[in-house]
């Protein structure tokens, strides 16, 4: 009987050619692991139902909230966005890479949050 096996989670990013790329790589009872690759600003967005955990793991990922404060986040660090609140993620300068996991809920709710244009 064999183990588990490791993932290797940077070979599983740079094989991607450009994101963005989501992938559930490890998922428990009631939980998942995300990876993703961020190459552009994401949707604006909240959970209802959990807060959100991210782990930089290569880049620097910003996350943006709706009252106009961001956190720059560089490889290593991690941050808790708690649940309701709105947020987007993004590479630092809105172009380039950034690798992270996220940490959430089995049956975690995304609610995208349509954006109004301005007159």
């Amino acid at each position: 009987m064999s183990g588990p096996e490791p993932v290797d989670l940077l070979a599983l990013a740079a094989a991607q050619a450009r994101g963005p790329y989501n992938h559930i790589f490890m998922a428990g009872s009631g939980h998942r692991a995300r990876l993703t690759l961020t190459t552009a600003p994401g949707p604006w967005h909240h959970h209802p139902n959990t807060p959100e955990t991210f782990m930089v793991l290569q880049g620097v990922l910003v996350l943006e909230f709706r009252d106009g404060s961001a956190v720059r986040l560089p490889a290593g660090s991690a941050l808790t966005v708690p649940t309701h609140v709105s947020h987007r993620s993004m590479p630092e300068g809105g172009s380039g890479r950034a690798v992270s996991v996220s940490l959430e809920v089995q049956n975690q709710q995304v609610i995208l949050e349509i954006e109004e244009e301005e007159n």
